[in-house]
């Protein structure tokens, strides 16, 4: 019985964030947000057209989607936040720097 209130809040946080998806992706199907360049370069000057793709981007996107599921399964199965082990927040960062310096040596090239 102790457990409702808890069980309460985590309903509101799945309504809220389920509710904040459908508002993102409906702005995307009608075009308001625009993800063209979300996983490629912009392209040089002279060139006309998307850019190259950008592997530090794509797995950037990836870890962090695959983090941020796997947390809230694991979360919504122990009903209760679980810690996040250092070595998973170590990839993000190796991920996270990896496009940083993706992004330097751009800009050095210029």
């Amino acid at each position: 019985m102790n457990n409702i209130p808890a069980l309460v809040a985590e309903w509101v946080i799945v309504v809220f964030v389920a509710a904040v998806a459908i508002l993102v992706l409906l702005r995307i199907w009608r075009g308001h947000i625009d993800l063209s360049g979300l996983l490629s370069e912009p392209p040089t000057p002279p060139a006309v057209g998307p850019g190259k793709a950008s592997l530090s981007r794509l797995q950037l996107l990836l870890f962090t989607f695959v983090i941020i599921g796997l947390y809230l399964i694991l979360s919504l199965e122990a009903s209760a936040f679980v810690p996040i082990p250092n070595q998973v927040l170590g990839l993000l960062g190796i991920s996270s720097g990896s496009y940083v310096l993706s992004k330097g040596i751009q800009q050095a090239n210029k």
